[in-house]
């Protein structure tokens, strides 16, 4: 449990050197918050999508009993590092970002993008290169920690023959805890994020580089993103990937080679998802997502520190996470003076919780939309009741919503309602005012959806219902279909803020099947209808005929 919360640290905090203010005149595809210059603010920002920039980073850890933040952290180049021999380190943990695969016994490695063609074909992308010198730190694979390397660009010639660039951050995080005397690092998680962009030169622009920052009572890892915020996705010394928008109708797809399977969930920003994943014998896995991009909200703005209501400023106590002015600010008492912008995750009851709080203070609008072609895993525990029926089963379904923020797991299955339930949550209007429409998938493997429901292997029926908070029904436009022993469900068309999401599964009852070692019970026969004779009987010049079974004749004839 302890080093769950370890990794569980990494994902959360982020840290920025200091940075200049950048005015909001950009496209809302280069949108990023940036941190007011002034004491005594509080921002908000629910755009995780410095997540999909985190640069490789390979960390020795000193972590304390019950302790939720690191009593020690240390960047190293390998665990041959002085850093990662200290006597007190007793865990490495680590932020591995592939390169690509160059042979075919190669793991952890991209083995290809591309996009898929109307006919059902791929058009393969060409690696350019990692935006880094190298691998930025040297892991070990007879310890499951793999190499880290800079986030890699390739180039795509369409059918056109138009060619775009494309930014790719793709790999897995993980942890080694050397308390438990486990010699096997494990991967806690699979992450990988698309995006289109043009390299545009600049004597302002350095790239991603791990780094350990004090956080209240303990330490926690960050990077710089000051690139982040000048609108680029990547970016190495003078030189910016910077972001363009996703043609969201086309669909792309991206095979990738691990050395552990991923288990459980995938989500993401996907849209009508295909995830397929095959096991090797030596538990290596090869993972290949097709998937459309989708348009996400970023809600972000400032409210002074003294204006903010009580259930907000809970949420922000001394050393809480996030980017600020300083590095003062993560530690000062003085709250009234400290400037913090909190980088909201994506997804959990709290995430939902701190949405919902600030939206009514930024009008419940985007600031920007903003396209992403995300899939990682889902971190989230699972619910009891399901356990049994997911547990150790490896890969078993994947979602993809355009919400700001949903459910931390996957869908929670109610046993006395017979649904599976999830909550997503957004603005109601977008960055230009208008309604915002939801967008929500569901792809459930058939076994473990009639392993939840006890069902047979009849056909699955499916009904997705949407509800407001209030428990309003919002209408929606559902699509619902099982093939190739998936069931795949889409709802889409509802509006926000923070609706629920409701799949019940239902089955026709089987048409009772006869005992195989039952002896059947004869039909008797029936007996065959006697047969009627005739006789003609006379009585001087007259006669008569009789018809029976066995006809006589009446009194006074004779038989002729």
């Amino acid at each position: 449990m302890k080093r769950l919360r370890v990794i569980a640290l990494l994902s959360a905090l982020v840290i920025a050197l200091p940075v200049v203010a950048y005015a909001n005149t950009v496209p809302d595809e280069n949108f990023y918050p940036t941190v007011k210059q002034e004491a005594g603010w509080m921002g908000y920002n629910s755009d995780n999508s410095i997540e999909y920039s985190k640069p490789s980073g390979l960390f020795g850890v000193e972590q304390v009993s019950g302790g939720l933040m690191p009593k020690s952290m240390y960047v190293c180049n390998s665990l041959e590092s002085a850093d990662c021999l200290r006597p007190e380190i007793n865990g490495y943990a680590f932020n591995s970002v592939f390169t690509q695969c160059k042979i075919s016994s190669d793991t952890d490695c991209i083995e290809s993008f591309g996009i898929k063609n109307e006919d059902g074909s791929t058009k393969l992308a060409t690696f350019q290169r990692n935006w880094a010198n190298g691998a930025v730190y040297t892991g070990d694979k007879s310890k499951s920690i793999p190499n880290g390397y800079g986030a890699s660009s390739w180039t795509l010639t369409d059918n056109s023959g138009a060619t775009e660039t494309f930014a790719l951050v793709v790999g897995v995080n993980g942890y080694l805890d050397l308390r438990s005397n486990a010699t096997q690092a494990k991967y806690e998680a699979f992450f990988s994020a698309i995006q289109p962009i043009k390299e545009v030169l600049g004597s302002e622009y350095n790239g991603a580089v791990a780094n350990v920052t004090k956080r209240g009572e303990g330490y926690g890892p960050g990077w710089n993103t000051n690139f982040i915020e000048r609108g680029c996705q990547i970016a190495e010394s003078g030189k910016c990937g910077y972001r363009l928008p996703f043609d969201l109708e086309k669909t792309y797809t991206l095979k990738v080679r691990l050395g552990q399977p991923v288990q459980g969930w995938l989500h993401g920003r996907m849209k009508d998802a295909n995830v397929v994943m095959t096991t090797a014998a030596d538990n290596s896995q090869v993972v290949e997502i097709s998937a459309k991009p989708l348009s996400i909200p970023s809600i972000y703005g400032w409210v002074k520190w003294s204006e903010l209501p009580a259930p907000v400023k809970e949420l922000y106590p001394v050393g809480a996470g996030g980017t600020t002015r300083g590095y003062d600010d993560f530690v000062t008492t003085d709250l009234n003076s400290r400037t913090l912008l909190t980088k909201s995750n994506v997804a959990g009851d709290y995430a939902i919780k701190e949405m919902n709080l600030w939206l009514p203070l930024l009008n419940d609008k985007a600031a920007a939309m903003r396209t992403f072609w995300v899939a990682q895993t889902i971190r989230g525990e699972l619910p009891f009741e399901s356990q049994n029926c997911v547990r150790g089963k490896g890969f078993t379904g994947v979602i993809g919503t355009n919400a700001v923020v949903y459910s931390d797991g996957p869908p929670k299955f109610d046993k006395a309602e017979q649904s599976l339930n999830y909550t997503v949550g957004a603005s109601h209007l977008d960055s230009k005012g208008d309604l915002f429409k939801g967008y929500y998938q569901l792809n459930l493997r058939s076994d473990i959806a009639r392993c939840l429901y006890g069902f047979g292997s009849a056909p699955i029926q499916a009904k997705i219902e949407v509800s407001s908070s209030d428990g309003t029904p919002s209408v929606a436009t559902t699509v619902i279909s099982e093939r190739d022993g998936w069931l795949k469900m889409t709802a889409g068309g509802f509006t926000f803020s923070t609706p629920s999401i409701k799949v019940k599964l239902s089955q026709d009852a089987p048409a009772p099947v006869p005992s195989a070692s039952a002896t059947p019970t004869p039909t008797p026969a029936a007996k065959a209808a006697a047969k009627k004779i005739t006789i003609t009987c006379v009585k001087g010049k007259t006669s008569k005929k009789v018809t029976a079974i066995k006809p006589t004749c009446p009194t006074g004839y004779k038989k002729k």
